[in-house]
């Protein structure tokens, strides 16, 4: 599913996800065209898992600094609904 980066900005302005970056102070943002996802491992220190479970996310970059903040889709609303079988 592509990123829809308008639906992305409502939803954190909705939420008050409107403060300053955190690392320069400025307040000037850009939604990667893209999502990304943060992959889940059962242990630190053990085998990289490449296709287990992963949070998917919408990476918020400053535009001063270029600091970047990920915002999970699902807390966002923005996952499909899986059928239950």
């Amino acid at each position: 599913m592509p990123l829809d980066r308008d639906q992305v900005i409502r939803l954190l302005q909705e939420r008050n996800a409107t403060k300053p970056c955190s690392r320069c102070g400025k307040s000037n943002f850009s939604i990667i065209d893209q999502y990304s996802t943060l992959n889940l491992q059962d242990e630190v220190g053990g085998a990289l898992r490449i296709g287990g479970p992963n949070v998917p996310v919408a990476l918020v970059a400053c535009t001063n600094c270029g600091a970047i903040t990920a915002h999970a889709l699902g807390a966002l609303g923005m996952l499909p609904q899986k059928e239950e079988e």
